[in-house]
């Protein structure tokens, strides 16, 4: 899904971070052993697992309020097999669609 992963942005008081797609990492496919009673509520099982995400790097924040604000949207994505679009109906945990707004307290 992170390559369907377009028109990414962020900014820190409202000033943009360039060059977030410098930031998207992912490794080999390697062997996951889910706990259970866990945040997705699945059953515990071992799977295949790639990790695949975008990171946000930012020079340490001087003290007090800061504000950063995150948002990306996925491209229409199509089932190959079907050949149905997809669009952004996966959106994971907490969705691509959305602008999500962290308030950061430095101390």
């Amino acid at each position: 899904m992170q390559d369907a992963v377009n028109r990414t942005n962020a900014s820190l008081h409202g000033f943009e971070i360039p060059n977030l797609e410098k930031y998207h990492n992912q490794t080999n496919i390697f062997n996951f052993t889910l706990p259970g009673n866990n945040i997705l509520n699945l059953t515990s099982q071992t799977t295949q697992f790639v990790y695949d995400e975008n990171w946000l790097f930012i020079k340490p924040l001087t003290l007090g309020i800061h504000e950063l604000i995150v948002k990306g949207n996925l491209s229409l994505i199509t089932n190959t097999t079907t050949n149905h679009i997809l669009g952004n109906q996966y959106n994971g945990p907490i969705g691509w669609n959305q602008t999500t707004t962290y308030i950061l307290l430095i101390q």
